[in-house]
């Protein structure tokens, strides 16, 4: 990787989902700079074409790349179901969403899981595929919701519609096989993990964003332990969207307040379009 390796950390979504992995990040790297850009403009990524797709990825990675990210943490698991289109085009390390956690579900010894996530995600498989090239044998119930991302993102957290949206959903997967865990298939819904726990108390919900900030934890130790040594990294959050959304999600989630918020816009040459500040 040429990245430079004191630079800060980038993450990505399509809004505010990719927060959730910003607060593992600071838990367990507390003095890691992180850049964050949620396309809340663009969302929701999970109702999207491919094209359309990486064309929005693409650009999002090439604005973190020019901020001097030294790797890029995927909180979209819709973009991170599509990885392989983005790998080959940048020389920093791009670090998926659904890998770690399909590992953990085969050394978890579990013989069957639900997966809520959006329709996007489910529909490409990436959760499948990942979690049965360890075990096979793990049953996936999957269910993809075409509205759920789009009603955290909004940022009123409305109980009513978020709630009646997951019954919707769960109660599908549940009609399938009486699972006991379900991960939370988009970064989105641990945001509001407490709904998740109030309309099903019985099921343990499983948050891929520790997995995946173990999984940017143990990419920097093996680069010659390439860690920052602050006491307290800066945080900022850079997106197409509503600031105040951002920072109203930061403080839901008891995130290091960003250093700033700043706003992207989106600058169109000759029919391609840029983000930029």
């Amino acid at each position: 990787m040429l990245a430079k390796l004191s630079g800060p950390i980038g993450v990505l979504d399509s809004g505010v989902g990719g927060l959730t992995i910003v607060r593992e990040l600071q838990r367990i790297l507390p003095g890691e700079d992180i850049i964050y850009f949620g396309d809340s403009a663009n969302c929701p990524y999970g109702n999207k074409s491919s094209e359309e797709l990486i064309t929005l990825g693409k650009n999002m990675l090439s604005f973190l790349s020019d901020n001097g990210v030294k790797m890029t943490a995927f909180g979209c698991n819709t973009l991170s179901s599509m990885i392989e289109n983005f790998i080959p085009c940048f020389d920093h390390k791009l670090s998926s969403v659904i890998a770690p956690i399909a590992a953990h579900i085969a050394e978890s010894g579990l013989k069957e899981v639900g997966l809520i996530a959006t329709e996007f995600t489910v529909s490409r498989g990436g959760y499948q595929k990942l979690i049965h090239s360890h075990d096979p044998c793990i049953d996936v119930v999957a269910k993809g919701s075409p509205l759920l991302a789009a009603l955290v993102d909004r940022g009123d957290f409305n109980d009513a519609e978020i709630d009646a949206e997951i019954r919707r959903q769960m109660d599908y997967i549940l009609s399938r096989k009486k699972v006991k865990d379900v991960i939370l298939g988009c970064t989105h819904y641990p945001i509001v993990i407490e709904n998740f726990k109030r309309c099903y108390p019985d099921i343990n919900f499983i948050d891929p964003a520790v997995y995946q900030a173990y999984a940017v934890r143990d990419y920097l130790a093996s680069q010659d332990n390439s860690f920052n040594q602050k006491q307290r990294g800066s945080f900022v959050v850079c997106t197409s969207g509503d600031p105040q959304i951002y920072a109203n999600a930061s403080k839901l989630l008891g995130l290091f307040q960003p250093d700033e918020i700043k706003v992207v816009k989106i600058r169109y040459i000759k029919s391609q379009f840029y983000f930029t500040l």
